[in-house]
């Protein structure tokens, strides 16, 4: 019979491996990008392509459970609205689940809210579980449709029923650094 300390020690041992920060391969990002495309291709316009590189692994423990999420940004029309300003970036929570790459449509546009102040995300600054940091540009009053002027970097924070909110907005071009330079 095994020591009580003994099965600690192996409990912990298994618990600590099935824990284990997974690893974000080439091969991970672009199996999920594809279950996001497919996703996204169910839901919006045909011809959404997702990027491996828009794969980024949040930390671990969002929500309740522990399985790796991935927050992936994708670019479309959901429900294929048509017209000028419908397409722009949406949120995509995925996750690998009994090595099956699915999206979890509950955490995903557009049944979350995505308060982007912007139609397109041109940048991710950081990721963690709860805190997006991204970039892109805004619209100055002139501006055509087509073509955002003001560069500005926001905070997404996701609440507790995992709508990402608007928490913090800079205009890129009013900042400065040590130098006084924009």
């Amino acid at each position: 019979m095994k020591s009580p300390l003994a099965i600690l020690f192996a409990g912990l041992a298994f618990s600590t491996q099935a824990h284990a920060a997974p690893d974000l391969t080439e091969d991970v990002r672009a199996r999920i990008a594809n279950a996001v495309e497919r996703y996204a291709s169910a839901i919006a316009c045909a011809g959404v392509k997702v990027q491996p590189g828009n794969v980024y692994l949040m930390d671990p423990g969002r929500l309740d459970d522990r399985l790796p999420k991935y927050a992936v940004l994708w670019t479309g029309d959901i429900r294929c609205q048509g017209g000028s300003g419908t397409e722009a970036t949406h949120l995509a929570i995925a996750t690998v689940n009994t090595g099956q790459y699915v999206v979890q449509p509950e955490l995903s546009s557009p049944v979350i809210r995505f308060d982007s102040p912007v139609r397109f995300v041109t940048r991710v600054v950081s990721v963690a579980s709860d805190t997006l940091v991204l970039e892109g540009k805004e619209y100055a009053p002139a501006d055509p449709r087509s073509n955002p002027s003001v560069p500005v970097r926001f905070t997404l924070r996701a609440d507790r029923d995992g709508h990402w909110k608007l928490t913090d907005k800079i205009h890129l071009d009013k900042v400065t650094d040590a130098h006084g330079n924009h």
